[in-house]
Order: C-alpha cells, then structure tokens, then sequence
C-alpha cells in the first residue's frame, strides 16, 4: 500500500519537472508540419516545412536575452549567431556584470543561467520594454543542453562555466581579467529530446526567419548568421518583402503596414521584437481601426454592409510595436493578453492612410468577391427554376449529330428562318448546328430572373447550348457559340442583346473563349470572276476612294444574310471570318450601362464614343 502511495505522489526537483513536462515551458516538442512565410531570395514565400517549436523556443530564449539587452543597453549593437557541427554560438558585444551576489552567494551569470526563476526583470514599478518577464528562459536551454557554456566579460572581468547532461554537472567558475565586453552562450542541443538528430534545412530556414524578424523590428541592431548579414532599413522594407504595394505609417511605438491579401486575413505582428504569431490585443487595437473604417466608407459610396470578417479576408495587417510591461497568455508568448489602455502609448491611424488602403486593391478584390458571392446565392436560388428544362423542346433547333464529345461542335445562332435557310445546305452535319432566332432577342438586363426562365426563346437556347440559370457552364452540348447577325445597326443590336443574357448569368463562357462573332460582308464588288468582300462601310470606302475603274464593277449591299448568294455563304458556313469575344475588368459594368433602365449612364457614353463604337457589338474593343 505504501508503495503505491509513494508511485502515485511524487516531488519533482524544477529541471525534473522541466524535462517531464516541457509543454509548460517551451511550448510542444512534436514536430509540427504547416506553411510559413520563409525568407527564400528577396522575399517572404509561404513554404511547407516541417519543425519542432519547442527546439526553436530553446533556441529564441538566448537570442532574446541580446535583444533585451540591446534594448536596456543601445550599446550593445551586434549579434552573432553560429551554427557548426549542430553546436549554437550566440554572441554580442555586450558584458554581464562578473559579481558575486551577496545575498544568493552565486555569480550574476552563474544565477541566471542556471536557476529557473532568476533574472532581472522582476520589478513591476520599472516600465519594462523587454519581453523575459518570468525569469526561466535562458535556463531552460541550458536544462535541455547536453552541452551549456557561459562566456562573458563586463569590462574588467571575465566568466567561463561549462554545464553538461541536462544541467546535472557543472564546473567551477573560471575567473580571468578582461577588457572586452562581450557575452558568448554556446550550446549543443539534447536533440533526442526532441527527435531529432541535428539541425536540418527545415530548422535553420526558421532560425534564419527568426533574425530576419529582429533584424526588420530592431533595425538598430547588427544581426549575422553564419557570417551572413541580415538587416533591413525599417520595418517598412521588411513588410514589402511578404506583399506589394504596402500602405505604412509609424509613430514612436508602432510600425503599422497594411497591405492586401489573396489567402484570407494574414497578420505578422512584433512585441518587442519577440513575434506573437497568434496575434493578441495589439493587433486587433488596429484591426478595428482599418475594420471600422473602410466598412463604414464602402457602406457609403457602394451601398454595400460588409461584414467585418468579409473585409478582414483581403487584409494583410503588419504590426510592430513597443509595449510597456507586456503580458502574453504563456511562456511561449506567442499571444499578447495586455489591455489597450495598458499599452503605455496609442496609434490612431490616419484618414491619409485608410483612404490609400479604401482605393487600393484590397477593397477592389472585396468588392469583387461580393459581385462573385452575390451571383452564387443567385445561382443557388435559381436552381430550382431549371428542374424541369430538360424537358423543353426544342423548336428549330438544327442539332449537330455528333455523339459524346461535342467540345469540337459549334452551334450557329441566326436572325430568323430565312437567314439559316441554306445552312443544311453548306453545313458539316456531324459538328455544325444551328439555332434560328424568332425575332428580337429579349432584354435580360432587370428582368426577374423567374420570368427570365419562362420566356420561351430563353428555354430552348438554354437547352440547345446546354446552360442552366444558376449552375456553372459545364458540359456543354457545344464548344464554340457563333453569333450570325446581320452587318447592321438591328443585326449588332440582336448581337448585343445575346451578348447580354450570356453575360448576366454565365460571364465564364466569355472567359473560357467560346462566344464568337461572325464577320459577314456587308457589301460585295464583282468583276468578271473576281469578287472582293468589304466587312465595314470604312473598309468599302477606303477601297472606293483609291479605286480608279469603280465603274467597271458591279456593287451589290447585302442587307441581310438571306441576301447572300450561294457562294458567299457557303464561305461563312464552312470559313467563317470570326473573333472571340472577350471580357475585361469593366464588361459587367458596360452591359449595365447599355443595357439597364437608367438612361444617364448611356447618354454619357454615347456622348464619349463614336456612333459606331456604341452601336457596333461586333468592335472588340467594348468587350
């Protein structure tokens, strides 16, 4: 019974403690697989790599202590850092005091570099800028060290103690005269700890991530890996590295980047040069600031409430600040807990900058992906209105036979019966179908979409092609759509209008090249055998004007496709003359203004363009 008792209950020395529960101290030490930001060239590229956190932290507790230093002491200047044979080196040049303390009987740097619970940040009435609050760090690389030396030289004296297995052994301190200041830790890893056999490509990408990260929020401090420098002008150079362009302003405490982000919110964020990778009450201090700020102006000039979170997705936040007396949810300060009112300073971001951030492409991409989420909750409530089109029949269609894949088949559209009269004709049955119009084509532009559905002509061309109201444009009964309208101002208006209804719902089809328009003459000139064709009244006329025996032809205008001759079509059946029909960044917005109720936005363009660009569908340059 008693020894049941005694298995069950244990006192643990701290170093026994440390070893059997590191997750307290440093963090996990299971490798860790995901994507991080790595400085790969010139810049920051997300890379997946596989780590061990709890090593890195071992590794940051020393690098810390210079910086800490650096910021109590700015002479402190330079940080060497060198790894050889899987044994780490980290130098500065500045000295811990070589004295005996006189109430613990121990040398200063003997104290803190072997007692968990000792250091120098411990009195809560100093304004700390530092980030070592619990007295533990630099112990705890020691205690998960085969090998610990401490070197170190205030200017009069010099300290050399050498630890070995886990903090178990230790030897005498080794007291010298020196003038030198300088504080070197050398140490060489318990990797089996940690499952690993030394430092790997994946582990000195992140050691160096980790000086680039201190070299960009303490600029004023010299950082060399391996002999390699590693510095950045500011902060702002340093954000431009993961995005471009960024939009930056900086006070005494803070250096604030805002830029735009393609794989959701992002945020990179410093507290006293030590990053806090799952963020905290600094970040969202200016989250909220940039947040509030564009969802009230977006509100305002696009009639449009966005979500917080809806903004939040195209945002890539940069925060570098100094903070009084931090305060961070563990050891591993990873997270800042400090309130805002605590913070020993503020940053309110200026109207200058939210305005370059408002205009700039991260409310662009917001107002795009609110275009793209309303067209799918469009899409999704349309589905139920297309259940039964498969049902529809389809009056006139002339159907190309072809049998399985029908991405090589093209489907012609015609201005009536007339103008498709001779396509059975000239046609190659097994690719070539046509789809005869019934007149004008209707203007979908601010029709419902219900009603859109019952119009007759729209069912069966949406079942001759293939496409349903709502659902992407999959599995097409045709690859290319070939628009036949006449070479005139109704022919380009039908155009129009077609153009329209397939843009409104299925802008991917203009996308992905499949509309196409065909170039039919407009007017014929015949002499003898010879027969030129002009597609435009510029191209004829061009041809009039330097023409000197215009009397020795015959000129004929065709007015229509039906007035084709036999010739003539079969070329625009079995060659026709076409283009793709493309969209830019505007094609939306231009079938809104040409197509919708409102005249004003029309009259405009008009008023800003030839006649015949506006009336001209057939002129790539308006899609």
């Amino acid at each position: 019974m008693s020894k049941a008792l005694e298995q069950r209950y244990r006192k643990l020395s701290d170093t026994e403690h440390v070893l059997l529960r590191p997750g307290m101290y440093v963090g996990s030490i299971v490798h860790k697989t995901e994507e991080v930001y790595l400085p790969i060239g010139d810049k920051f590229l997300l890379k997946e790599i596989t780590y061990n956190p709890g090593f890195l932290k071992i590794f940051d507790e020393i690098i810390s202590n210079s910086v800490d230093e650096h910021k109590r002491n700015p002479k402190l200047t330079w940080v060497d850092v060198n790894i050889k044979e899987d044994v780490f080196s980290i130098k500065d040049n500045g000295g811990i005091p070589v004295e005996m303390h006189k109430e613990h009987k121990e040398y200063i740097p003997e104290m803190i570099f072997s007692n968990l619970k000792a250091g120098s940040n411990f009195d809560d009435t100093e304004e700390r800028t530092v980030v070592g609050t619990y007295g533990v760090g630099s112990t705890l690389t020691n205690i998960f060290s085969k090998e610990f030396t401490i070197s170190t030289c205030d200017g009069k004296k010099k300290f050399i103690q050498t630890y070995n297995d886990n903090m178990d052994k230790r030897t005498k301190p080794k007291i010298t005269k020196g003038k030198l200041k300088y504080t070197e830790i050398s140490f060489l890893p318990d990797y089996e700890r940690f499952g690993m056999k030394g430092v790997d490509k994946d582990t000195l990408l992140m050691i160096k991530k980790r000086l680039s990260d201190i070299a960009a929020s303490t600029p004023s401090l010299n950082i060399r890996l391996n002999g390699e420098k590693i510095k950045y002008k500011s902060f702002r150079e340093y954000a431009s590295k993961y995005t471009d362009p960024i939009f930056f302003e900086k006070s005494e405490n803070w250096d604030i980047g805002i830029g735009h982000s393609e794989k959701g919110y992002q945020a990179i964020s410093f507290v006293n040069s030590v990053e806090t990778k799952d963020g905290g009450s600094h970040v969202n201090y200016i989250y909220w600031q940039v947040v509030s700020w564009l969802r009230a102006a977006i509100k305002r000039k696009y009639r449009v409430d966005v979500k917080p979170s809806e903004i939040s997705n195209h945002l890539f936040l940069f925060v570098n600040c100094t903070i009084i007396n931090p305060s961070f949810s563990s050891q591993t300060k990873e997270k800042l807990i400090t309130e805002s009112k605590a913070f020993g300073s503020e940053h309110k971001l200026t109207d200058r900058t939210i305005r370059q951030v408002f205009n700039s492409e991260v409310v662009q991409s917001l107002l795009d992906w609110v275009e793209r989420k309303k067209m799918a909750d469009e899409r999704a409530k349309l589905r139920k209105l297309n259940k039964n089109l498969h049902k529809t029949k389809i009056l006139k269609l002339i159907d190309a036979k072809k049998r399985g894949d029908r991405s090589k088949c093209t489907l012609a559209i015609f201005e009536g019966d007339s103008a498709s009269s001779a396509f059975r004709r000239y046609r190659d049955p097994q690719y070539q179908g046509a789809f005869p119009l019934r007149g004008k084509f209707v203007n979908v532009r601010e029709m419902s979409d219900a009603k859109v559905v019952q119009n007759k002509e729209v069912q069966c061309l949406m079942a001759a092609i293939g496409l349903k109201i709502g659902h992407e444009p999959e599995d097409l009964r045709y690859g290319k759509i070939l628009l036949y309208t006449d070479a005139d101002v109704d022919g380009n208006s039908i155009a129009a209008l077609l153009i329209n209804f397939l843009g409104k719902y299925w802008p991917e089809l203009f996308e992905q090249g499949i509309i196409c328009k065909v170039e039919t003459p407009l007017m014929v000139a015949k002499q003898g055998k010879k027969t030129l064709e002009f597609y435009s009244e510029e191209e004829y006329k061009e041809w009039e004007s330097k023409e000197k025996s215009l009397s020795k032809w015959n000129i004929e205008y065709k007015k229509g496709l039906a007035a084709l001759e036999d010739e003539e079509y079969k070329g625009i059946i079995r060659l026709p003359r076409t283009f793709i029909l493309t969209k830019d960044n505007n094609f939306i917005q231009t079938l809104k203004v040409w197509f919708a109720s409102d005249s004003e936005p029309r009259k405009k363009k008009i008023l800003g363009v030839s006649t015949e660009e506006n009336i001209k569908v057939s002129d790539k340059s308006l899609f």
